[in-house]
């Protein structure tokens, strides 16, 4: 019964994250066979300044992807 945790910074959607449990129970069950109802997923979610990646903490990318698509950062949304 594989138990994977995922820790990432806050700021996802709830869609995203379904999405990602998803993705990563489907890559676990061809892997290594696991039945689908076995594979238990958790996510952990983070400040981005208590992230580090590449030796630099506080990267905050999916704080500046959302910054990106908010009308408040001068940008339409697409609808």
């Amino acid at each position: 019964m594989p138990f994977i945790q995922c820790d990432l910074e806050v700021g996802l959607s709830d869609d995203e994250k379904a999405a990602l449990v998803k993705k990563m129970t489907e890559v676990t069950h061809k892997a290594i066979g696991s039945a689908y109802g076995h594979i238990n997923v958790v996510l952990r979610e983070h400040p981005a300044n208590n992230i580090g990646e590449a030796g630099e903490a506080g990267r905050a990318l999916i704080s500046k992807r959302n910054a990106k698509k908010s009308p408040q950062s001068g940008q339409r949304k697409v609808a």
